[in-house]
């Protein structure tokens, strides 16, 4: 069969044009939000540069949106979605759609990294950044609030990065805390801080593209990745057989968990705590994304590593064959909360898949091969029919957003199956 390339191309120029992205991306609040949907939007335009009504307008309209919404930007992983979208302007394929703000986007993109990584300044509290939250957490008392058997938080695996520094008493307003500070405390349900997933996403991505640049992030990189590894394999301990690490196997397919579900061994417990809120069988498509992102990222450092490549076409595949209802790519999978977060997570995965595709050729080929094994019946050509016939999934923001990743991921990927 032949693909409707046109026809994609067509809705994706509506859906910029015409329908409200460009107006809800102007005026929406949530600042990590926002910095997501541009990260795709700067996507399409280095695609579709007239699209744009005048050349660098998304640029200016987003560098407003950070000037007005920074100073409300809370965790760290909020930094993360602003510092990889400003990366963006260290390449010269995108000096057109960024235009006259290209040095404000370099500068916003070594800030979002330097928060996330070292901290915020200039506050009453310390914050030392999401490499070092265990080790600068406020104990809050004598008998160590974070190591009590009644409120564990202990890592299971040390390293990594958190969501946000960790403190026992709510902090007053001006400091941007959390309403909860414990992530484990059973007298407390809260979002986190937690090293989470997609903070330690964002943080290889953002980690191995300045390093690509020069900017001095390699051994950043090689910490992030070494802790991600250890994640990964965490059921194949010795030992501890069966425990659940990051990975959820399909096998040759896999995709990645939320988070790891236990805490470190607890001898007053004689067990390892659960992680308060963890689902073994549930996923979010952006993490996926993310780590299928940040393991090719990655070898740019490490060009010889045996796992990066293989274990992110396995995630590619487990979101393409196991993330799907009817073939069309889901946001979530078994997830139900947070919805209005969690609805951006297949055009998060979409722009990650398209990143790979272009400049990884053993990804490239597997998803090449996937779409010519099934011509009419594959997720890409499937999410991307869904898509022009009944928009997206997510909020007033994201449904036009996971429309235009979906459809921009769509043309390239199938135009190439076509030659």
């Amino acid at each position: 069969m032949q693909y409707p390339i046109d026809k994609y191309k067509a809705q994706a120029k509506q859906t910029f044009q015409t329908s409200p992205l460009i107006e809800n991306f102007s005026t929406w609040t949530n600042s990590w939000q926002i910095g997501n949907v541009f990260d795709t939007l700067m996507d399409y335009l280095v695609r579709f540069p007239d699209a744009e009504k005048a050349p660098g307008a998304i640029a200016k309209i987003a560098l407003d949106r950070w000037t007005k919404a920074a100073g409300s930007l809370c965790w760290y992983d909020d930094y993360g979605w602003w510092g990889i979208a400003s990366e963006k302007a260290f390449h010269a394929e995108y000096n057109g759609v960024f235009g006259a703000t290209r040095e404000s986007f370099l500068t916003i993109a070594r800030q979002c990294w330097d928060v996330m990584n070292t901290g915020k300044t200039g506050k009453a509290y310390s914050y030392k950044g999401g490499p070092n939250v265990w080790e600068n957490r406020e104990n809050g008392s004598p008998t160590g609030y974070f190591t009590s058997p009644d409120t564990w938080a202990v890592p299971r695996i040390a390293g990594g990065v958190w969501q946000y520094d960790m403190f026992k008493e709510y902090r007053p307003s001006g400091e941007c805390s959390p309403s909860d500070s414990n992530p484990s405390d059973p007298n407390k349900t809260d979002l986190g801080p937690f090293q989470l997933t997609v903070m330690n996403g964002l943080y290889l991505v953002l980690a191995a593209r300045l390093g690509a640049n020069g900017q001095g992030t390699a051994e950043a990189v090689r910490k992030e990745i070494n802790f991600l590894k250890s994640w990964f394999y965490l059921d194949q301990e010795p030992g501890h057989e069966g425990q659940e690490g990051l990975l959820m196997h399909f096998p040759p397919r896999a995709l990645v968990r939320e988070r790891v579900g236990t805490y470190a061994y607890c001898d007053a417990k004689g067990s390892y705590p659960p992680v308060h809120g963890y689902n073994a069988g549930s996923a979010w498509c952006g993490d996926q994304g993310l780590i299928l992102g940040g393991l090719l990222d990655y070898l740019r450092v490490d060009p010889a590593d045996p796992i990066a490549q293989p274990q992110a076409v396995s995630i590619a595949g487990g979101v393409l064959y196991h993330m799907v209802t009817d073939r069309v790519v889901q946001p979530t999978l078994n997830l139900t909360n947070d919805p209005d977060d969690y609805g951006c997570g297949s055009g998060v995965f979409w722009r990650y898949l398209l990143h790979g595709f272009r400049t990884n050729a053993a990804l490239r080929q597997q998803v090449l091969s996937w779409v010519n094994a099934d011509r009419t019946n594959n997720a890409i050509y499937r999410s991307a029919e869904y898509a022009c016939a009944n928009g997206g999934p997510g909020n007033a923001l994201f449904a036009d957003f996971n429309v235009l990743a979906t459809l921009t991921a769509a043309i390239e990927i199938l135009q190439a199956a076509e030659a």
